[in-house]
């Protein structure tokens, strides 16, 4: 069986692929080409495991885990269109992961993802570049001995 982790990432990179306007998808890069914006980065983030398994449990039980990868959208646009644009962007994609079939059927119980906030960011430059960090979380099922 595939890592379920692993499964959740790439889906959500090719999910992110089809939102309309987005021109690229990076994974793990931090790079951010100019001619290629508006983009999108996803960083594989953290993942924690739900505290309530009793500690007796043998090591190869599955164990829910809840992993929470970071996602950036970035842009460039004058000043007075690039938080617009921004916004958009962060809409469609929140849409776009939580109507995700694929995404909802690797997800525990079927949850699928839950987006948690944003985080916004600009900077000065010749063009107005601005940026968005989505946050969502996802939980899933972890069988150790089977991925």
């Amino acid at each position: 069986m595939a890592d379920p982790r692993e499964l959740i990432l790439v889906r959500l990179g090719l999910v992110i692929a089809g939102v309309e306007d987005i021109r690229k998808v990076k994974r793990n890069e931090l790079d951010q080409n100019e001619n290629t914006l508006p983009l999108a980065v996803i960083l594989d983030g953290d993942e924690t495991a739900d505290d309530s398994d009793p500690v007796s449990r043998p090591p190869t039980a599955p164990r829910i885990m809840t992993m929470t990868p970071e996602i950036y959208i970035v842009v460039s646009d004058k000043a007075a269109s690039v938080g617009t644009k921004i916004n958009l962007l962060r809409s469609r994609v929140i849409n776009a992961v939580a109507a995700d079939a694929e995404i909802i059927a690797l997800t525990k119980d079927r949850e699928g993802g839950r987006y948690e906030g944003a985080a916004s960011g600009l900077s000065r430059g010749r063009s107005m570049m601005g940026e968005v960090g989505l946050s969502f979380s996802f939980r899933y099922v972890l069988r150790p001995g089977s991925i």
